[in-house]
């Protein structure tokens, strides 16, 4: 009888997306329907994209308040988590009931932590009549990935379903990862991969990846591989961060630098060896593969846990240096036999198809009896807390982000190299900018004119003409103040950049506000439909003052409502300043 299964996942990344896509098509092979929904799309105001994006900003830049928070939560377990999954469980009850109700299906099957937690507590409570899998994507258990509501915890090796079985889990069931069969090297040929990608006969390919983000430092991993002997090709894979490679490119590296790429059974077949930081989706094709894989400075939270359990169950080889590097690097491409074990380990790993596991557990579900109602209570005194939760979430991402702003962390700064440069950007309004001598002496410095989209709209003809004339022309928000902080940012970055693309004829590529900025504006900058810059001015000034200029910094110049005598006093100064230190002046838009 084929069943209807609903999978749960969550756009974080390749691997939870990757195994519930897998385990889908597995699925509808098997005679059965199967849909998949985004956990992240479930959470009210969008802000899922908002958890998305602070995710990634603090793996990249603040690694070791992941790390903490990572080790804080497994080790006080529940009672930690569970006012988290019970404030998100008020954010998601409503969408998820939705979905429940659309489907009906005969069981659900999560991919991501936090979706197994809500829905365990659902099943815990008898909201929820239908059973609930997990599919652990990771060796290393969390304790964020264990609810013993849930009625099925699929884990990708024995050390992981005994670990569940500790973390609270009724039933473990040790499947093995979740891999399509291309990773089968029986359909790719090796020759012709290195041949194209110039891999000589005797040289070891090494491929090296961080998951799709490009999280961790590739650059040093390519740098102490390419260290270890001219015998050695790295491919190295920086999955969506363009940047990444970009930089990669720079420093001329001999080996392979690709960006996101379909081809990785190939470049798999092709290689003698993976080197990764993260313990996910990569490894277990590797696993499936026949590639021995070797864990290389992790990242931080669940990489250093998954290297620890790989290497503890004997599929991985976990090295902490260069030279430890060269040692693992020698043995994995070498013919014999700790390469042999490494490869066999893996291959033990696929013990059975989690499809079959969530078949099992669906066989048994009376679908006429899908959810009881929810009889939670609805009084204020629960409103009174879910707005609470909101209101915390909501401080943490414009309080506490604003501090790490302060420092100038995600927002645009002075190229890499670039010296004796300063940066100016002068604030307009509408009377200021019809000035076309004015417009002319800030052109003439070489500086940008920042114009808010309330200015914008009403200035079609004169931003035609600063366009054609290849100004540098500034988004300066909405002109207009809002009291919700994430408004405020989707208006100014987003809204503001649409309105000054239709009035100038030209996207703006860069954001300077007059206010403090927070994690909100560095979302929309980044997601928005026209991507922008955001930079934050070192140093504000009105006419006629000049402040004194240091190298690499920005400045802004607040001209609104000011005579143009006095502005233009201002410009003269900073240009003469500029010229006496030895400095060039640069607009904005040359910020990176």
């Amino acid at each position: 009888m084929a069943r209807k299964i609903l999978i749960v996942s969550a756009s974080m990344g390749a691997g939870h997306d990757g195994a519930a896509k897998e385990l889908s098509a597995r699925l509808i092979g098997q005679g059965n329907s199967a849909e998949i929904v985004d956990y992240m799309e479930m959470i009210p105001f969008r802000l899922g994209g908002v958890v998305r994006w602070s995710y990634k900003f603090q793996l990249r830049h603040f690694a070791w308040t992941y790390d903490l928070t990572y080790q804080a939560f497994s080790r006080g377990g529940a009672f930690l988590w569970a006012p988290v999954v019970w404030a998100m469980g008020l954010l998601t009850r409503r969408p998820i009931r939705r979905v429940l109700l659309q489907t009906r299906p005969d069981a659900i099957v999560s991919t991501y932590p936090l979706a197994s937690l809500v829905l365990g507590r659902m099943r815990a409570k008898h909201w929820l009549k239908v059973p609930v899998a997990t599919f652990l994507t990771d060796f290393a258990v969390h304790s964020l990935w264990v609810h013993p509501g849930v009625d099925l915890h699929l884990a990708v090796s024995p050390e992981s379903a005994a670990r569940a079985n500790q973390r609270g889990s009724h039933t473990s069931v040790a499947t093995g990862p979740l891999v399509p069969e291309r990773f089968n090297f029986s359909y790719v040929t090796r020759d012709d991969t290195r041949r194209r990608l110039g891999i000589e006969p005797h040289q070891r390919a090494v491929l090296v990846v961080a998951g799709s983000w490009g999280v961790g430092d590739l650059k040093s991993t390519t740098q102490a591989i390419a260290g270890c002997g001219p015998e050695y090709h790295p491919i190295v894979v920086c999955g969506q961060d363009e940047n990444l490679r970009a930089n990669l490119l720079a420093e001329s590296f001999s080996g392979t630098i690709l960006g996101w790429t379909e081809e990785m059974p190939s470049l798999m077949a092709a290689s003698d060896a993976l080197v990764e930081n993260a313990g996910g989706l990569s490894a277990m094709e590797a696993f499936a593969a026949g590639l021995p894989v070797i864990s290389y400075q992790s990242i931080a939270g669940h990489g250093k846990d998954n290297a620890r359990v790989m290497a503890q169950a004997g599929v991985t080889r976990r090295v902490n240096n260069k030279a430890e590097l060269a040692d693992a690097l020698a043995d994995t491409t070498t013919p014999g036999s700790k390469r042999d074990e490494m490869i066999a380990a893996g291959h033990a790993l696929f013990v059975s198809d989690p499809a079959e596991s969530v078949e099992e557990l669906a066989s048994a579900t009376d679908s006429a009896a899908l959810m009881a109602p929810f009889d939670s209570p609805r009084g204020m005194r629960r409103l009174g807390s879910a707005a609470a939760v909101l209101v915390i979430f909501y401080a943490v991402l414009t309080i506490g982000v604003h501090g790490v702003s302060a420092l100038g962390v995600g927002v645009a700064k002075a190229p890499k190299g670039v010296t004796n440069t300063v940066y100016l950007g002068v604030r307009v309004d509408q009377r200021e900018l019809n000035n076309r001598a004015l417009d002319n002496a800030i052109h003439k410095i070489n500086a940008s004119v920042i114009v808010d989209a309330k200015v914008a709209r009403n200035s079609h003809k004169i931003l035609h003409q600063l366009t054609d004339s290849n100004f540098d022309i500034v988004n300066g928000g909405m002109g207009a103040s809002r009291t919700l902080r994430w408004v405020r940012s989707r208006d100014d970055c987003d809204t503001a950049s649409l309105a000054l693309a239709k009035a100038s004829g030209l996207s703006p590529k860069v954001f300077m506000p007059g206010r403090s900025i927070d994690a909100f504006d560095e979302f929309y900058c980044r997601t928005g439909k026209i991507k922008s810059k955001l930079v934050r001015a070192n140093t504000k000034f009105l006419p006629p003052t000049v402040p004194t200029l240091i190298d690499r910094k920005i400045y802004l110049l607040d001209a609104r409502k000011k005579s143009a005598t006095a502005v233009k006093a201002s410009l003269e100064k900073f240009y003469q300043q500029a010229q006496t230190k030895g400095l060039q002046i640069q607009p904005l838009g040359q910020l990176r």
